[in-house]
């Protein structure tokens, strides 16, 4: 009974998914909202996409989004300064540099800049929001394997005559099934900070690019 509760257990902790993830309410709240999808294990709230008009305070930049890819420059600073391989202080004195030596129109040149950050922030958190879904879709599809290897479990011990060998495997089939399903649940706090991150990147390269705007 001992290890049954114990696998019941288990199984209620990776269904409620992680409380591990601090959450940027702010920003959060912020973003137009919509409904949780079964899909979505995080405490953070669900927001599919980020809106620019809650993050930057600038010129709109609807007309800028297709533009910016076409300037090399922005481009390559666009996708450095939103990439998570690169520190945020790296991210921001890479922005001061290139404001300082904007020549022409500097609020245009600096708004196509935001407009390629908020693009490139944009598909980075999708892509980040769609591994979290495919995440808990796959550990929902594990928690089910490992619930069917319970039952056969009870049953092969109510059987008579008792066919030990076949019991034996069926507990290290589950005692498996468990380790791993508890390893990737405590991998999820992490996972969905991912968004997060995001979200706090372009937050912050939002801000910087405005303070060098006239």
């Amino acid at each position: 009974m001992g290890f049954r509760n114990s696998v019941q257990t288990s199984l209620k902790a990776a269904l409620l998914g992680a409380g591990l993830a601090a959450m940027s309410a702010a920003a959060a709240h912020a973003q137009p909202r919509v409904d949780t999808p079964p899909d979505w294990p995080c405490v953070q709230v669900f927001v599919p996409t980020l809106s620019a008009a809650t993050i930057w305070a600038g010129p709109p930049v609807d007309d800028y989004l297709k533009a910016w890819p076409e300037n090399r420059e922005i481009a390559s600073l666009a996708t450095r300064a939103v990439s998570r391989a690169v520190p945020d202080d790296e991210a921001n004195a890479a922005v001061d540099r290139f404001a300082e030596g904007i020549q022409g129109d500097r609020n245009e040149t600096l708004t196509l800049l935001f407009a390629g950050v908020f693009d490139e922030a944009n598909r980075t958190r999708s892509r980040a929001v769609d591994a979290i879904r495919k995440f808990d879709r796959a550990q929902k599809g594990m928690l089910a394997n490992m619930t069917k290897t319970v039952g056969e479990l009870d049953k092969a011990r109510a059987a008579e005559p008792r066919d030990e060998a076949r019991i034996r495997e069926l507990g290290e089939q589950l005692a498996w099934q468990r380790r791993i399903i508890e390893e990737r649940h405590r991998s999820l706090g992490a996972l969905c900070e991912q968004p997060v991150i995001v979200e706090r990147r372009v937050g912050q390269l939002a801000r910087t690019i405005a303070n060098h705007m006239e």
